[in-house]
């Protein structure tokens, strides 16, 4: 109780800079950098939707019935038809965190490598919102584990198109890595956050056998033929799902 009104209190007396005509010139130019690359794979690679179908928990969540109201808008539809818990959730899950960083970093990069890369970086510097952004940017990609992401297409994902985008895809998590590292000045994802590395040095090694055990799960699920589907198998093993996906959420800090 006492961290929200020390919080209201301390931001009340804290004297915070008026975004300039610069600033917001520079994000107008950043956001539409950033959409432009985030939309480029979601709605432009016809691999995106069998790849998110197959790699993450997405299909299976609707039939667990899992929050207050259906994962999807309508039964039927691409990733525009799902709502936006579920889209984050699966992601989530597999401890990509996609929707979180992608198109971050081409942008950071273009900034950077642009005219413009001395104003972009004093407001960095200068603009705590804007700062605060990017660090909570590279807390998540501090949380994201590539590797477990990577168990799952091997588990998981048959077609040879949409493994060539997991690799992809994994390739620009790198990359956005990077260039948040390059503008924030940093040498590795949250030094400057004691508390988050030593929690991840904690948490992570029980999270990754969850992980393991819900791509498991999953590759069972999905091999129970049609015909089964109120069988004692299959309840068991969407018990089993249910608990690494509780699990996991309750491991990672955040649902979506």
């Amino acid at each position: 109780l006492d961290i929200y009104p020390a919080a209201v209190l301390a931001e009340k007396q804290t004297k915070r800079p008026v975004p300039s005509a610069e600033w917001r010139e520079l994000m107008h130019k950043l956001s539409e950098k950033s959409c432009a690359a985030y939309r480029k794979i979601v709605r432009g690679d016809e691999r995106f939707v069998p790849y998110f179908r197959s790699a993450t928990p997405e299909l299976e969540l609707s039939e667990l019935k899992i929050g207050s109201r259906p994962a999807k808008r309508k039964a039927s539809g691409g990733v525009e038809s799902l709502r936006a818990i579920p889209w984050n959730f699966a992601w989530t899950q597999t401890r990509l965190n996609l929707p979180t960083w992608l198109g971050v970093g081409q942008a950071v990069n273009e900034m950077l490598d642009s005219e413009d890369a001395e104003a972009f970086r004093n407001m960095y510097n200068e603009w705590g919102s804007f700062r605060t952004t990017i660090d909570l940017v590279e807390m998540v990609l501090a949380k994201s584990e590539p590797v477990i992401a990577k168990h799952y297409d091997d588990l998981l994902v048959t077609d040879d198109l949409a493994k060539e985008l997991g690799l992809e895809i994994r390739q620009i998590h790198h990359d956005t890595e990077q260039a948040v590292l390059r503008l924030a000045n940093h040498t590795e994802l949250g030094e400057d956050n004691a508390l988050l590395c030593r929690v991840l040095k904690v948490r992570n090694p029980y999270v990754d056998c969850l992980n393991v055990l819900q791509a498991e799960t999953l590759k069972r699920l999905r091999a129970v033929p049609e015909g089964e589907g109120d069988s004692e198998r299959k309840k068991v093993l969407n018990d089993a799902l249910l608990t690494t996906i509780t699990g996991i959420a309750n491991g990672m800090g955040n649902t979506g």
